[in-house]
């Protein structure tokens, strides 16, 4: 019964080769297709970051030059507040569908079975 090295044996002795040269070969095939791989990766990535500076730079000459704001002076300081401070999220809804899921979550039952009526930030 032949094993594989015996077949890698007899194909490299039926082509004069010694099995070392075949290993050598084989790996700088690897290597040199490795190498091209890396140049087309690099040569792709030159050419996209390119593309991206000229559209950014024609972003920057249709947009209006911003002036710099005017600084802003340093306020009073703030009369502590009686009632919590409530922040403005930019997505308030899906907050609150984050929180409403976490708690149906924790207590083991539907979404639709829980009702939030308020949300506090905790210090």
């Amino acid at each position: 019964m032949l094993t594989n090295m015996s077949l890698w044996g007899m194909a490299a002795a039926a082509a004069d080769l010694p099995f070392l040269t075949v290993f050598v070969l084989g790996f700088g095939t690897v290597f040199v297709g490795l190498l091209a791989l890396i140049l087309i990766i690099t040569l792709l990535g030159k050419i996209m970051g390119r593309s991206t500076a000229k559209e950014a730079q024609k972003a920057a000459v249709a947009a209006p030059a911003e002036q710099p704001a005017a600084p802003v002076q340093a306020a009073a300081e703030p009369e502590p507040a009686s009632e919590p401070v409530v922040e403005d999220f930019e997505d308030r809804q899906s907050m609150v569908a984050a929180i409403s899921a976490a708690i149906a979550t924790v207590m083991g039952e539907d979404v639709s079975g829980i009702r939030i009526l308020s949300i506090t930030k905790v210090d």
